[in-house]
């Protein structure tokens, strides 16, 4: 039996809007940017200790998409149980944190591990330090952006999908940044320190929206 057509007023509801989704996907083009740029930059960080090989770059994927399952799911738990603006806020800033750290702690651990063969379990431990939590951090926005367009009211499925689309095109932009431009023209350091304070703006930036937002709620109550 042929289904009816869904009538022009119910199509308009379903249909996402560029200048509603414009924030969560800029978002998501953001974190998909910045997290691209430490997972290629961190075979540069731990080369000094490990050289570049294969086990090298093995256990930088490996681990950094291991953090960022990790973050999917807690991400989505939390997204669930809290606001979405301040706590993407919150994410945001403790991601900068986690990237912060990334070069000392990777001293510390060049150090720590230096008696130790050059061997694959060594490769794996250290990049796991290092680089499993800020990896872990990056990942919890993806569900958490996808809440708050969700929040909007726009169709289920496209919203997701545009989201999502938005996160991948920024991995693709922050991998040819990186590999094209920001590894040949400027020091690792400084390109890592540059993610850190992005990733603080822009989780100021949401606390500040958050915090306007409950006082506007809470003047008009």
């Amino acid at each position: 039996m042929t289904q009816p057509a869904p009538s022009s007023s119910t199509a308009d509801h379903l249909r996402p809007s560029a200048a509603l989704l414009f924030v969560p996907n800029g978002t998501a083009f953001l974190a998909g940017l910045c997290i691209m740029i430490v997972e290629l930059l961190a075979g540069n960080v731990i080369a000094g200790f490990l050289g570049g090989s294969l086990y090298t770059w093995t256990s930088v994927i490996g681990v950094i998409m291991a953090g960022i399952a990790a973050g999917n799911y807690v991400g989505g738990r939390l997204a669930d149980r809290f606001m979405a603006d301040r706590l993407l806020g919150l994410l945001f800033l403790l991601s900068a944190a986690a990237c912060a750290t990334i070069l000392p702690l990777n001293g510390l651990v060049g150090a720590a591990l230096d008696g130790w063969d050059v061997t694959p379990g060594r490769i794996a431990v250290h990049v796991f330090a290092v680089f499993f939590v800020p990896g872990g951090l990056l990942g919890t926005m993806s569900p958490v952006i996808a809440k708050m367009a969700l929040d909007r009211g726009l169709a289920t499925g496209r919203t997701v999908g545009s989201v999502y689309a938005a996160n991948a095109a920024g991995s693709i932009v922050g991998t040819f940044l990186t590999g094209f431009y920001l590894t040949p023209n400027f020091p690792t350091s400084r390109t890592i320190w540059t993610v850190a304070i992005l990733l603080s703006i822009i989780g100021v930036c949401y606390l500040a929206a958050a915090s306007v937002r409950r006082n506007r709620r809470a003047n008009s109550a």
